[in-house]
């Protein structure tokens, strides 16, 4: 409203020379209150203020009349051109892509190659390929499992630590009643990083980038309490595997590995359930295969880990 207030004055001025029309605004009289500082705080007062000048038009005779006209015009195309530019705004940020600003610029570099041919050397069985599709099964798994609140179907690829503290926060957000929702989840990038080895343990990070819609829910109400339907997320994740030193990638054509279950003692093979078979265990350290042991979004305080501990 307040920028049509310079183009009525405008008109009203030289309708007001044209006809040779005094036209003076008695501040003892009236009391438009035009405001210009744009802050939307005093449209209200605004609106009555243009009100009062229309009635008072209308009473100077047709000259007056024919200035009122004109206000009214200007502000019903005015207020119709404000409405469909808020209709089109609306329409063209349904389902608009959002970059995260964490991290936005910091440079997780592609290492694949480099790390394979450097992981063959003491596990001939290993495949970049296979463990990129094997960290993104995982991720498609821990989000599924948080948006249900129910870690049980990741619990074996999950290490102690991560389990304990993501357990936590999946139980801070069922005494809250929030139910997360991430819908329409696309991975558009995953590669190898980073590598790194000491006397114990390896550790291969996996560099994610992925697109979802994100939005939280009140379990009582239903109501949407943050985010939208139609927003997609653009979302870069590292996610560090580790298992200990001296285990390798099992061969297709093997029984087993000679492990035995910690909780019974049979024999066992690490299964995609990371079940054992005899006592129904779940198993879920580094002894036997690759398990996640963090699980991070990229922050603007995010280091390239590089490669570490290889000579």
């Amino acid at each position: 409203m307040k920028k049509i207030v310079p183009i009525l004055l405008t008109f009203i001025l030289l309708a007001s020379l044209l006809c040779g029309t005094a036209f003076a605004f008695d501040g003892n009289d009236y009391d438009y209150d035009f405001d210009f500082g744009g802050d939307g705080g005093s449209s209200g007062s605004d609106g009555l203020g243009i009100l009062n000048l229309i009635l008072h038009l209308f009473n100077m005779g047709p000259v007056g009349i024919g200035i009122a006209i004109i206000i009214i015009i200007i502000i019903i195309i005015s207020f119709t051109k404000k409405k469909s530019n808020t209709s089109t705004g609306a329409h063209r940020n349904a389902g608009q892509v959002i970059p995260s600003n964490q991290g936005r610029f910091v440079v997780i570099p592609n290492r694949t190659e480099l790390i394979e041919n450097m992981m063959k050397k003491h596990d001939k069985n290993f495949s970049a390929s296979d463990f990129v599709t094997f960290a993104k099964n995982v991720y498609m798994d821990i989000q599924t499992a948080w948006c249900k609140r129910d870690l049980s179907p990741v619990r074996p690829v999950m290490h102690e630590n991560l389990y304990n503290t993501t357990a936590r926060q999946v139980q801070s957000k069922i005494d809250q009643g929030v139910v997360y929702h991430y819908e329409s989840i696309a991975i558009n990038t995953a590669y190898l990083t980073s590598y790194a080895r000491d006397e114990q343990f390896e550790y291969l990070t996996c560099y994610l980038n992925a697109r979802m819609i994100d939005y939280q829910v009140d379990e009582k109400t239903g109501n949407i309490i943050r985010g939208d339907k139609t927003t997609r997320w653009d979302m870069r994740y590292k996610m560090k595997f580790v298992r200990s030193m001296g285990v390798l990638t099992k061969d297709e054509t093997a029984k087993h590995d000679g492990h035995n279950c910690p909780n019974c003692g049979a024999p066992m093979e690490i299964s995609s359930s990371g079940v054992c078979e005899y006592c129904g265990s779940i198993v879920t350290t580094g002894q036997y295969s690759w398990v996640l042991t963090e699980f991070t979004t990229v922050r603007n305080d995010t280091v390239d880990e590089g490669i570490k501990g290889v000579q």
